[in-house]
């Protein structure tokens, strides 16, 4: 059974402000998780669905059984509807450069949802050390998040996965939020990630209160009463709509100048990366967000600044029933064949994928995939495993076709992605 999404919700899209439909799964552990102040153990996942024109939804019956698996595995999943796909505005495109946009922008919600609970948790777990001085609150405690990057993965089943190889590196896509300006959808979706982690913090907070009377009042009980209306409230889901900026100063994005090209972003990123970390992290006094955060600081903060470390992010990525377009091994970008491109084209087409052999990937189809043959799924996939050296994972499913529908196939699926992602931690 698909577990229930926390939240459902909208936010624009980075590229044009086309509204789209978004939901967010919570592990069993989170409210443990949070009121322990583990926040180490905090990972976020996002998966993309199928082709819209073809039916690809986020209820899709193969994205709502992986999502419950990493939801299992300890994730905070966020899937979404592509434009043009189930709720969410627009049409679906012919380049695929939308949805590449749009899954950005859920890759920006779900880091600074996950980063905001992090710091909430952070600030309170000082506040209980009354006798910690200033210098020592200055020094990450050991095993503390901040010595740890963020693990975030990323994943896509069918046409999700040619969008997932079109994705540039997950540092230039949080530098992306980083540099937003007031009235962006960069920063309005900043703004809805911190508001879907206050009420998270808020109903963590109040079930840790209604457990504490429960245990003064344990007598008064029944023995088979619910523990806490929060832990217990799975079907119960959370929708949001909106904007969170005020509409005096929100303007559409495709009204201003971007704030950056992400194809030029991912070839001279590792340079302004360092220099980044040099000085310190990019949401510091002056910079356009650390406005945002005064005026809506993170759950927590009291000093009245951003108070936020650098946020490191280390990213691993999931192919369920990759799509080959023809004449090619690689993984080509969204869309259909173009065999007329020139030299330019083909050379951007050839770094399609290329995060795959830099980062732990994993790779399932089934050898009855009617859409790519699975002759051609077994040479992409001994190439990129060649090449990734030893980054990159396999498996053909005996049986299985590109919709998973087969008998037992469905669950050796689930067990490979589970066997995967175990090697992660």
């Amino acid at each position: 059974m698909p577990p229930e999404p926390a939240y459902s919700f909208t936010i624009p899209s980075v590229e044009d402000d086309t509204t789209l439909e978004c939901r967010i799964y919570h592990p069993a552990t989170l409210s443990k998780t949070l009121q322990h102040h583990s926040t180490n153990s905090l990972r976020g996942a996002i998966f993309a669905h199928p082709y819209a024109p073809l039916g690809g939804s986020y209820d899709d019956p193969v994205v709502l059984p992986v999502a419950a698996t990493l939801t299992d595995l300890g994730y905070v999943v966020g899937t979404f509807n592509f434009r043009g796909a189930g709720g969410s505005h627009g049409k679906t495109s012919w380049t695929g450069k939308g949805e590449v946009e749009d899954y950005c922008s859920v890759v920006g919600v779900v880091m600074h949802y996950l980063r905001t609970l992090q710091h909430s948790a952070r600030q309170d777990s000082e506040s209980l050390s009354p006798i910690m001085s200033a210098d020592e609150r200055n020094v990450p405690a050991k095993g503390s998040h901040s010595e740890r990057p963020l693990s975030i993965l990323l994943g896509g089943y069918s046409y999700g996965s040619l969008v997932l190889a079109r994705l540039p590196p997950i540092q230039a896509m949080q530098q992306r939020f980083e540099e937003a300006t007031m009235g962006t959808a960069a920063v309005e979706i900043v703004q809805r990630a911190r508001t879907l982690a206050k009420q998270t913090l808020k109903a963590v907070e109040d079930e840790r209160q209604y457990d504490l009377k429960a245990s003064r009042e344990r007598g008064a009980i029944p023995e088979d009463a619910p523990s806490s209306p929060v832990r217990h409230g799975r079907s119960f889901s959370v929708l949001i709509g909106g904007e969170e900026t005020d509409s005096a100063d929100r303007r559409r994005s495709r009204d201003t100048p971007r704030s950056m090209d992400l194809v030029r972003k991912s070839v001279d990123f590792p340079k302004r990366f360092k220099a980044h970390m040099r000085h310190g992290s990019a949401l510091q006094e002056g910079h356009p967000l650390s406005e945002i955060d005064k005026s809506h600081p993170p759950t927590g903060m009291s000093d009245g600044g951003d108070g936020l470390s650098p946020l490191l992010v280390n990213a691993h990525y999931l192919l369920v029933s990759p799509v080959l377009l023809p004449l090619t091994t690689n993984i080509a970008p969204p869309g259909p064949p173009a065999p007329q491109l020139g030299l330019r084209g083909r050379s951007a087409d050839s770094k399609a994928g290329a995060l795959f052999l830099q980062h732990a990937t994993l790779a399932v189809f089934g050898t009855n995939d009617t859409f790519t043959s699975n002759r051609r799924l077994r040479a992409w996939a001994t190439k990129t495993e060649r090449e990734a050296a030893g980054n990159f994972e396999w498996q053909a499913v005996e049986g299985a076709g590109h919709f998973w529908r087969e008998e037992g196939v469905m669950q050796k699926l689930r067990e490979r992605v589970t066997k995967w992602v175990e090697t992660l931690r």
